[in-house]
């Protein structure tokens, strides 16, 4: 429950999600709560990209949604092994962990666009997705 508060909280900026450059600067990408965490929150920007490009461009939308899946369904595989939960509880958990992180995204990302006109670009959601972008390149 921390390491949620900590992904969805960064006032001292203004954003609701914590950039996860930052997030990842202070865990042990080794442990299985911070990959668990990674896989969220990687699934929630696919997502969020998703949401964003649907009207304009259905394929790569309908793509980004098939990674958005697949992440989020990591993390729960993960939950299941490594902090031995129960599948129906680790999926519900992190469905809800994910629509918190999207909707942190949705928010951000208005309040950029009314600032430069770009949902992504000049904010921690272009770095996100960077980042996120290298998780699933990796795969």
């Amino acid at each position: 429950m921390t390491l949620c508060l900590i992904f969805s909280t960064n006032y001292a900026k203004g954003d609701l999600n914590l950039p996860l450059k930052q997030y990842l600067e202070n865990e042990n990408i080794e442990k299985g709560s911070t990959q668990i965490n990674l896989l969220k929150r990687c699934s929630a920007i696919y997502a969020y990209a998703s949401a964003v490009i649907l009207k304009t461009d259905a394929v790569s939308s309908k793509n980004f949604i098939e990674i958005s899946n697949n992440l989020l369904f990591k993390s729960v595989e993960l939950m299941v092994i490594d902090e031995e939960k129960k599948l129906e509880d680790a999926q519900r958990e992190a469905e809800n962990n994910r629509k918190l992180l999207f909707n942190n995204y949705i928010k951000d990302g208005k309040k950029n666009w009314e600032k430069n006109k770009s949902h992504f670009k000049g904010s921690y959601i272009s770095d996100d997705m960077s980042i996120c972008s290298k998780l699933v390149e990796d795969k």
